[in-house]
């Protein structure tokens, strides 16, 4: 659990009822500026107080030439100066009687030995007047639910329930328009640079007791205190999903996350049984991170490893059976009750098995008759739907090969009903799979025929529906949320998450 003043300080990081800017500038490009630029534009409803000796106004805000110098009480500074001018910028904060800030400026302990000491008199000067930086070496955090972006990057994030702690401020910033492209929404996100004061165990822990938050993503380089990292990671994972992805286990990938951070790579073996040991999910890349993670804020987590499948054409089919078997899911056979019934309506060469071949009938009253078979079966407990949305880009593509050969046959108006009424399918469809999701707590996770939407997670009136582009995306995800129940199933770990 965080002490009472560590869980203050980090409230004024992610809630501040104001900011003050040191190093903020009118010049574009620099760092100064995209700050002031992306908090104004973000929407923070907060006092922006801008610092610069030089400067009377920048950006339409009020200017001063030293933190001391503001009138009212400030929650958060954001330094971003050179870092020999760090020192005298924190004295001022302290002074002022701020006891939180955020640290872009680099310069320290990455670049070498001279760099380690500025940095541990930084850490000095923060420790004796009680106050509690991020970074220093970072890009920023992002507070949606407080329509804070102090990221240094134009990022507009749709708020929800993921949360992103990054040891790499690039690839933080890029996993983060990865995933508002892809509709998962974020809560919140911190680079946490160099980790001279504030550490990934204290976001993991601050993020684990917030409401807000449903699952937690980490990029980790190095854990500088492994027992206090893993007794921080006991408490969380109890309560909510966390993912990580460690890099380094290559050794030119070690030696690059010690000169890109400072951090200490240790043994990549090593992390994966610290990672098994206290319910972390484990992946091996940026993409899965965002799968599993963004799944992982918006679906139910399956009871067992049970699977059923459903497919419009049976190579799809094969493929996924062969990856949950690698993955270490189960596929039960069918019921003689389940059979009965979809002989009723499939032709007779159906397989009779699971996975469930609908020989490409495209009737969407059979599909979402199927599926709802699929979720309500006991023997089973999570669902993937492979082929039932994503026809719209056949559709668009029916028509324009149409066009070539007759541009009279589709007039703009006859178009956009075609389009149109293919698209209220494929919205119904996935109100039904969330629905059903709802009404089950199974996920399901359909996986489209086509290239199909941008976006990962579609908003219904029932809920969330999760859609993907291959089948091992699915079958990654739903093992991953296996393996995490099986934890929570463990004595030593109760199960608090439905």
């Amino acid at each position: 659990m965080l002490d009472l003043q560590m869980q203050q300080r980090l409230d004024a990081l992610f809630f501040p009822r104001s900011v003050a800017v040191i190093g903020a500038s009118e010049t574009p490009g620099k760092w100064g500026f995209m700050l002031v630029v992306d908090i104004l534009g973000g929407g923070y409803r907060g006092q922006i107080y801008p610092i610069n000796p030089g400067r009377a106004s920048i950006l339409g805000l009020t200017a001063y030439s030293n933190v001391r110098e503001v009138p009212g009480e400030v929650d958060l500074a954001i330094l971003t100066i050179p870092a020999r001018g760090v020192p005298e910028a924190l004295e001022d904060c302290i002074a002022k009687g701020i006891h939180t800030a955020m640290i872009i400026s680099s310069g320290f302990k990455e670049t070498g030995p001279e760099g380690k000491l500025l940095e541990d008199e930084i850490v000095a000067i923060a420790r004796r007047g009680s106050l509690l930086f991020i970074g220093p070496n970072t890009m920023g955090t992002v507070s949606t639910h407080h329509r804070l972006i102090s990221a240094g990057a134009p990022i507009e994030p749709l708020p929800g329930g993921l949360s992103i702690i990054s040891q790499s401020g690039n690839l933080g910033l890029q996993i983060m328009q990865w995933s508002n492209h892809r509709g998962l929404g974020l809560g919140f996100y911190a680079g946490t640079g160099n980790e001279a004061m504030l550490r990934t165990s204290d976001l993991l822990r601050y993020f684990g007791q917030r409401d807000e938050v449903k699952s937690v993503a980490l990029y980790i380089e190095g854990i500088a205190d492994g027992r206090e990292f893993m007794a921080a990671a006991r408490e969380v994972t109890r309560q909510k999903p966390v993912v990580a992805l460690k890099t380094g286990r290559s050794q030119t990938g070690s030696k690059a996350a010690q000169s890109h951070s400072g951090s200490m790579a240790g043994a990549y073996a090593t992390y994966s049984a610290m990672f098994r040991q206290t319910g972390i999910i484990q992946v091996r890349s940026p993409s899965e991170l965002i799968n599993v993670a963004g799944a992982m804020a918006h679906l139910p987590v399956p009871r067992s490893n049970r699977v059923g499948v459903m497919t419009l054409g049976g190579g799809w089919g094969i493929i996924t059976a062969d990856e949950c078997e690698d993955s270490g899911l189960s596929l039960p056979p069918l019921s003689a009750e389940i059979i009965r019934d979809i002989d009723k309506r499939l032709p007779a060469y159906w397989n009779r098995s699971n996975p469930v071949d609908m020989v490409g009938e495209e009737n969407t009253e059979l599909q979402l008759h199927i599926m709802q078979l699929l979720a309500e079966w006991d023997a089973v407990d999570s669902i993937i739907a492979l082929g039932v949305v994503g026809r719209i880009a056949y559709v668009e593509e029916f028509i324009s090969c149409h066009e070539k050969v007759d541009g009279t046959l589709f007039s703009k108006e006859l178009k956009m009903s075609v389009l149109k009424n293919q698209l209220k399918v494929e919205n119904r469809i996935y109100t039904e799979i969330a629905r059903l999701q709802q009404l089950t707590g199974k996920p399901i996770i359909a996986v489209s025929l086509g290239e199909g939407e941008p976006r990962s997670i579609i908003e219904t009136e029932h809920g969330q529906a999760m859609v993907l582009t291959s089948p091992e995306e699915a079958v990654t995800i739903i093992a991953h949320m296996a393996r995490y129940r099986d934890y929570l199933n463990k004595p030593d770990a109760p199960a608090t998450r439905p």
